[in-house]
């Protein structure tokens, strides 16, 4: 039987669901930041500006469109070093019909109450979920959570397994660790690369974090439901350049096929389950199949091209 987190019908689109204008701490405004995504050729981006919901449906058309959405946090005690982070992206179309209040609208200020135990945490994250909402965990590396200080919430669909701007400012980018962790522990979660640019610096500068972690959702069109209920389902995959074309399993033969590859990592809950490198330039990767041993609960996919940008699966569950 073959298992995929990829819709069997649909196309890929492009997008960044972490992104910053002036409406918060960002430095371009939100026409500008449209317009430098359109751009480099993304399809859709999230303004996710902090404890503040947008909804720029205005920007919309064109073979572009931005999804509603918020970066949402508790207010942290005096002198802790920790931060929480979420993403609040509209569910899919079971959640939203499922939900018991209202989601907030365009210029809605969202709650930050204090953090103080777990149970506040929950109750946090309950408020998006309760309205209808999909919750993700942003960058924890940056944020110097630990793993099991994610693994008692309920009701998180991702964690951010790559923050570009983590990156660029304090090479803080990638959260691998900690996602395996939550995976081995038997949480699951989808993993989203992002840029969560705030554009500072200029678009072509090497200080830029803009367009360096995005996903592609496979998706039936490119309207705000079709997107949010491929990205519920998992049905995208996250880079920072390598583009991913399937990835599934056939009874007990993994296959993953993408752009060329230097090396490609089928990653899992049990080590040394498939790898494969190139020789040399000329004779790069475009995939790679072979068995897994059964003993698997979950297995992923990193490769990496020939310049070390790397894209990541979502895992497949067993």
């Amino acid at each position: 039987m073959k298992k995929t987190t990829f819709i069997p019908e649909g196309q890929f689109y492009k997008g960044n669901i972490h992104c910053h204008s002036t409406r918060s701490d960002g430095h371009l405004s939100p026409e500008k930041v449209v317009e430098a995504y359109r751009g480099k050729g993304y399809h859709f981006i999230a303004f996710t500006e902090h404890n503040l919901y947008s909804d720029f449906s205005k920007f919309n058309g064109d073979g572009f469109i931005t999804i509603q959405s918020v970066e949402a946090s508790p207010a942290m005690p005096e002198g802790e070093i920790r931060a929480y982070h979420f993403i609040a992206l509209p569910g899919d179309s079971a959640r939203r019909e499922n939900a018991s209040l209202p989601m907030y609208r365009h210029g809605d200020e969202t709650p930050c109450a204090p953090f103080f135990s777990f149970g506040d945490l929950q109750e946090f994250i309950d408020n998006f979920y309760n309205r209808g909402y999909m919750v993700m965990i942003n960058h924890p590396f940056w944020s110097r959570i630990e793993y099991d200080e994610i693994l008692p919430l309920k009701n998180l669909f991702a964690l951010e397994i790559y923050n570009f701007c983590s990156g660029v400012i304090e090479n803080m980018a990638e959260s691998n660790v900690c996602y395996d962790a939550l995976l081995r522990n038997g949480m699951k979660l989808w993993c989203a690369a992002v840029d969560d640019n705030h554009n500072e610096f200029a678009l072509t500068g090497a200080r830029c974090d803009s367009f360096g972690g995005f996903i592609r959702v496979k998706a039936e069109s490119l309207r705000e439901s079709d997107i949010c209920d491929a990205i519920a389902r998992g049905s995208f995959y996250s880079s920072t350049g390598p583009e991913i074309y399937d990835f599934y399993l056939d009874g007990d033969e993994v296959h993953f096929s993408s752009s060329p590859a230097a090396r490609i990592y089928v990653l899992g809950d049990v080590r040394q389950i498939l790898s494969s490198a190139a020789e040399d330039s000329e004779h790069l990767l475009t995939g790679v199949t072979g068995k897994i041993s059964g003993d698997e609960r979950y297995i992923r996919v990193e490769c990496y091209d020939i310049n070390g940008k790397k894209a990541y699966t979502n895992p497949i569950f067993l």
